[in-house]
């Protein structure tokens, strides 16, 4: 019984190495294909958000600076 059981696992964990490494792979070997490069719109592009928020951030702190500037 005991078999079986060594069995089964070897071949789950054959089964989720097997897509681990083929996720890997897709992800080195066409990195850009969620977004399709830059020349889209990336609408959901994780690296456009990012990009949004650094520069939302950019201009309310140039804002407060500003706004400081003119207080004093």
């Amino acid at each position: 019984m005991e078999q079986y059981q060594e069995i089964i696992v070897l071949i789950i964990v054959g089964i989720a190495a097997s897509i681990a490494g083929y996720k890997l792979y897709r992800k080195f070997t066409n990195p850009l294909s969620g977004c399709s490069g830059c020349a889209s719109d990336c609408s959901g592009c994780q690296l456009q958000d990012l990009k949004k928020e650094i520069e939302e951030k950019k201009r309310l702190k140039e804002a407060r600076e500003q706004q400081f500037r003119v207080t004093e």
